[in-house]
């Protein structure tokens, strides 16, 4: 009679479930780990961790081979349990590495103190990876190899918008993100913020808001061609009723840091 497993590890709870499923899928099977693994594409023991919990789920294909194994189980029912175990074991992992100094926008002086807000940023955040940072951000908003160049110090955002997507993709949403505009400002000046695009984010709309309100906008060559949005003011928040042309991708976008 074989031994009886290991109670779970529910170390990340969602990472303990995806293993209860798996148990309860090859407790209906009636079949042992020895007689799974015969027609397996991996050994015994990596089924068997598969089922065990812990801090991080196994991985998709041994999960989907498991079931398989099985003959039990919905396979569209075990890929939301393995990815809400994926998502609370990077969310952990991300937690553990969390720094306790909180960066500090408003005594940026020049480049190399916005350089290094930004990386007490990231680190504040639990140092996401930055393909993490990219999915993030969205399509184009903010390429891997940009988040890494200003982890590295070696640049800091001259384009507003990948600035604001590096900042939100450090969990700095809202209005934490003032300070940082007022910083990036005193940075680059009045005369880094282009004439527009309509925002993408709640951060970018935010951004514009900031501009307009505390005059930070340049004169317009043509106001024919170039509609400045109005900001009103509906249930105690300011909205944008006109968005033309404000925030207009910049050619290079980088710069290497002080």
């Amino acid at each position: 009679m074989p031994r009886p497993e290991k109670p779970i590890d529910h170390a990340v709870p969602e990472v303990g479930e995806l293993a209860a499923y798996l148990r309860a899928q090859r407790a209906a099977s009636g079949r042992t780990y020895a007689e799974l693994a015969e027609g397996a594409l991996c050994s015994q023991a990596t089924l068997k961790r598969a089922a065990s919990g812990g801090v991080r789920p196994p991985d998709w294909e041994t999960v989907r081979q498991y079931l398989h194994l099985c003959g039990h189980g919905d396979i569209n029912e075990a890929r939301a349990l393995y990815e809400r175990a994926q998502d609370a074991a990077t969310a952990t992992a991300r937690d553990a590495r969390r720094t306790t100094v909180v960066p500090k926008p408003q005594f940026v002086r020049d480049l190399g103190d916005l350089s290094g807000a930004l990386r007490d940023a990231y680190r504040r955040a639990g140092s996401p990876s930055v393909r993490e940072m990219e999915r993030h951000a969205g399509p184009g908003r903010l390429p891997h190899s940009t988040a890494h160049a200003i982890i590295r110090a070696r640049t800091v955002p001259k384009y507003v918008l990948s600035y604001i997507a590096f900042l939100e993709a450090c969990e700095i949403t809202g209005r934490a993100l003032i300070p940082w505009f007022a910083a990036w400002v005193k940075v680059y000046g009045v005369g880094r913020i282009p004439p527009v695009i309509i925002p993408a984010t709640a951060g970018e709309e935010l951004f514009i808001v900031w501009v307009i309100t505390t005059g930070q906008a340049r004169p317009v060559a043509d106001e024919a061609d170039a509609e400045l949005a109005s900001v009103s003011v509906v249930n105690g928040q300011q909205r944008l009723s006109s968005l033309r042309s404000f925030l207009k991708p910049e050619v290079g976008g980088m710069e290497v840091a002080a």
